[in-house]
């Protein structure tokens, strides 16, 4: 009996011992780790001056090879070592100035980053570059290095490679100073070309909504008209090599960056030439999801070939299919642009619980590096922009489609059972002529689901003998009601008049 209630003894304090330990360990993960730090940001300019805008970009790509730290490639699986570069990446900035206001705009080939890394990027910016606001967004793109933990070798170890995110953040405090070094006078003209996502992208989730778009930023200079840069938007989640892929890519990201730069080319010969100036490509609402799976069959539209299977030619034939209705675009557009661009921002941070286990787990374990605050919070940001006759709703994460353009349901088998509260859609609150969405912006909180559509128990949407995919990579149900109603309260402080 003695040597049982030893036994006993024992155990309880093992288990006390594990819990204290296991609570600090807690505290630590879940710490705050900028005490603080609130954004809140309104200006707006009513008596702007010409326009100047300014371009930058640092080539961000990992060292691969013998003697070098593996680099593990974000999304899909875990374990998935990169075994060359394909083509570059990079982190590139676009700088606007109406002298009033001086906006930083960061476009990174990432999977995404964190609201922490944004605020350490912020940290980095020298006062004397005159930023007023910086947003710094990924690209989504599941052939980069990871830089959020989740696919490291094994479910267990982080991917992050400390040096090399230090990096990708030095990057981006180099290329906005690039591109204040860059300000010049400009024009911009706007354009919003309708595409039929057909071939293109596909959604895997009902409702079947599409942010199919493009919507496109063109700065000039005066006078010539020699361009100096733009800034696209498009949805669609730049994983079209696919899970095998093994080589670090831009994706299609980049070859619409390369495409109106350089021109589209083929084995040396110009199909289309180039427009010249730096672009910049912003994600849009990719969730639900939007992909170019192996189930859409993309054709090349210059070599008619068409192609399914996932591989950089079918990148290429994916984002030339764009390319290409960008250059025509630039090419018949007679709009001479306006000079005086007024900006605004609106910005706050945004405190959004957090109830997935999955990621209470991951950062327990070291997998998710980022600090909450307060408890069971993570601090995230929400902002609007006003460039000119644009505006730009600024989401950090990645917002389902219906949320931004209408066709959010009360689904059957839904956990709640509510009608929908996200309305009316976001597109429809932002002001301006061309309304752009840019996702995973200074954040990433993963999926942004509408609560009457969010579904984790049985009976499951629409007769579905599982749970969709989705929830498992979500924040929680409040995360878009939270999201939705702070650009809500946005819109009204960043309403600059356009000239």
């Amino acid at each position: 009996m003695r040597l049982l209630v030893q036994a006993l003894l024992g155990l309880t304090v093992l288990v006390l011992v594990l819990a204290v330990a296991l609570l600090a360990r807690a505290a630590w993960v879940f710490r705050d780790r900028f005490p603080g730090y609130e954004v809140s940001v309104r200006r707006l300019t009513t008596n702007a001056a010409p326009l100047r805008a300014g371009f930058g970009r640092v080539n961000i790509t990992p060292e691969i090879g013998p003697g070098k730290p593996p680099v593990w490639i974000a999304g899909f699986d875990q374990g998935r070592a990169a075994t060359g570069v394909h083509d570059d990446l990079f982190a590139l900035a676009a700088v606007l100035d109406d002298g009033t206001t001086r906006l930083g705009l960061v476009a990174v080939d990432s999977i995404g980053i964190f609201h922490d890394d944004v605020i350490r990027v912020r940290q980095q910016i020298p006062a004397s570059l005159g930023l007023h606001y910086v947003v710094v967004c990924a690209t989504h793109n599941h052939s980069t290095p990871d830089l959020m933990g989740l696919w490291g070798p094994d479910v267990f170890r982080s991917g992050v490679n400390p040096t090399y995110r230090d990096r990708v953040l030095a990057g981006c405090v180099t290329a906005l100073s690039n591109a204040v070094g860059e300000l010049q006078p400009a024009t911009l003209a706007l354009m919003e070309l309708p595409v039929d996502p057909a071939g293109l992208v596909t959604d895997t989730r009902k409702p079947l909504v599409y942010d199919p778009d493009l919507r496109w930023m063109l700065f000039r200079k005066p006078g010539s008209g020699e361009v100096l840069g733009s800034v696209v938007g498009w949805a669609n989640h730049p994983e079209t090599p696919w899970s095998r892929n093994t080589e670090i890519t831009a994706d299609f990201c980049g070859v619409i960056r390369d495409g109106l730069e350089q021109g589209i080319r083929y084995d040396g010969r110009v199909k289309m030439p180039g427009l010249g100036g730096t672009h910049l490509f912003f994600n849009g609402a990719v969730g639900g999801l939007m992909t170019t799976s192996p189930s859409v069959t993309v054709r090349d539209p210059f070599l008619e070939e068409d192609f399914a299977k996932p591989s950089h030619e079918k990148t290429r034939a994916l984002g030339n299919q764009l390319v290409r209705r960008l250059l025509d675009a630039a090419g018949t557009n007679r709009e001479p642009g306006s000079l005086q661009v007024p900006l605004a921002v609106s910005a706050r941070t945004l405190r959004v619980p957090l109830e997935n286990p999955g990621f209470l787990l991951a950062g327990m374990i070291g997998l998710l590096d980022r600090g909450h605050s307060p408890w069971m919070q993570v601090r995230s940001e929400v902002a609007v922009l006003r460039i000119g006759d644009a505006s730009v709703a600024c989401i950090p994460g990645e917002i389902y489609p219906e949320l931004v353009n209408g066709g959010v349901v009360r689904a059957p088998g839904g956990d709640f059972d509510i009608e929908p509260l996200e309305v009316p859609p976001l597109r429809d609150l932002l002001p301006g002529r061309v309304k752009f969405l840019f996702g995973l912006a200074n954040d990433e909180l993963g999926y942004i689901i509408p609560k009457s559509e969010w579904d984790t128990r049985a009976p499951f949407l629409y007769g579905a003998d599982r749970a969709p995919y989705g929830e498992v990579n979500s924040a929680g149900p409040e995360t878009a009601v939270l999201l939705h109603g702070a650009v809500r309260e946005l819109v009204a402080g960043a309403t600059a008049p356009s000239r």
